[in-house]
């Protein structure tokens, strides 16, 4: 599995609203107008209200990351359970999987070789003669360890939810999911994680 962020957004619009709610962002359209020193009292509020919850922490929600992500089946189907604001585009099999033959390294685990050669006898057989059941067969047959690859993108609210769910699960996957989210917030932020 491989995770890697691409982009984040949103966070300066976010502090600036919690700012409006203490009088220290009222005059000011961007944080680069707002002197320092209330820029640093914001900072102190966001990290208070970020790890509380109850709808303290709304400011979460409105910064956003954008991930690329490669995973197996399996683990998306997990991932898929955060619906809530989060978007992903994907290399979708249906267009894709019958371009190039599969190999080990297109799956988290490695499959018996016999499967690979089924696999990839599917393929060419769809390929010489595009027949559609070759195709249904693949997808049929297809393990639930293929990686996919998507981009996926969420809040840092999505972040705080998943990571206090599944920081401590069973599937390995999981721990490198969050170990990224940590990673890539920013340090005065990361108490959500706690």
């Amino acid at each position: 599995m491989e995770i890697e962020l691409m982009q984040t957004a949103g966070l300066d619009p976010a502090l600036i609203g919690i700012g409006l709610s203490y009088g220290l962002t009222s005059d000011a359209f961007a944080m680069r107008y707002v002197p320092e020193d209330r820029k640093n009292r914001i900072v102190q509020i966001a990290g208070k209200l970020a790890s509380r919850g109850g709808g303290e922490d709304k400011f979460l929600r409105q910064a956003m990351y954008w991930w690329s992500v490669r995973g197996p089946r399996f683990w998306w189907c997990e991932a898929d359970t955060y619906k809530v604001a989060t978007t992903a585009q994907s290399e979708s099999t249906m267009h894709t999987i019958m371009h190039r033959e599969l190999t080990q390294e297109d799956f988290e685990y490695e499959i018996p070789p016999f499967m690979l050669g089924q696999l990839n006898g599917l393929i060419e057989g769809y390929r010489m003669t595009k027949n559609e059941e070759a195709f249904l067969k693949l997808k049929n047959m297809l393990p639930e360890g293929f990686l996919q690859r998507r981009i996926w993108s969420l809040s840092l609210a999505n972040m705080k939810n998943i990571y206090a769910q599944r920081k401590k699960h069973r599937l390995p996957q999981w721990k490198i999911v969050c170990d990224a989210f940590v990673e890539h917030t920013p340090m005065w932020l990361r108490g959500i994680y706690e």
